[in-house]
C-alpha cells in the first residue's frame, strides 16, 4: 500500500485544505468583529435613566472618574421639548460642609440617548458630547 504522502492528489488535496483555512481566518474574524458590543445611544423614558447615561458618557469620555460624580438632579425641560436638563453633582468631602458640588449641566435627549453640553449663559443645548459612546 502505498503512503499518502507520495499520492499527489492527496498532497494537492492537503495544500488546498491548509490554503482554505488561511484565507478564511481573515475572513472569520471581521465577521466575529462585526459582531462585536458596541454601544448605541438609546432612548431615555425617566429622569433616573437619563442621569445613567449622562454619568456612562462623562466617566467613558474620562471627564470625570465614575467615583467622583455622586448624583443627578434635574428632569424634563419645557423650554426644549423632548430633553432632559440635568445637573451633575460631586462628593462633598469637607465635613464642614460644600458650597457648590456642581460638576456640570448637560441635556439628554429622550429620543435618542444623546448627550449634549449645556450652555448654561443662554439655558441652550450644547455641542454633542457622546459621538463616540
Amino acid at each position: 500500500m502505498a503512503s499518502a504522502s507520495a499520492n499527489p492528489e492527496v498532497l494537492v488535496t492537503r495544500k488546498e485544505t491548509a490554503c482554505a483555512k488561511i484565507n478564511l481566518a481573515p475572513l472569520a474574524v471581521s465577521l466575529l468583529m462585526g459582531c462585536a458590543h458596541t454601544k448605541v445611544p438609546q432612548a431615555v423614558a425617566s429622569d433616573d435613566q437619563a442621569c445613567e447615561r449622562v454619568m456612562s458618557v462623562l466617566a467613558a469620555n474620562k471627564t470625570y472618574r465614575a467615583e467622583q460624580m455622586a448624583s443627578c438632579d434635574g428632569g424634563r425641560d419645557d423650554n426644549h421639548p423632548g430633553y432632559y436638563v440635568l445637573r451633575v453633582n460631586a462628593y462633598c468631602r469637607d465635613p464642614q460642609g460644600c458650597g457648590s458640588v456642581l460638576l456640570g449641566w448637560y441635556a439628554v435627549e429622550a429620543a435618542t440617548g444623546a448627550v449634549h453640553d449645556w450652555d448654561v449663559a443662554e439655558w441652550q443645548i450644547g455641542p454633542r458630547i457622546d459621538r463616540n459612546n
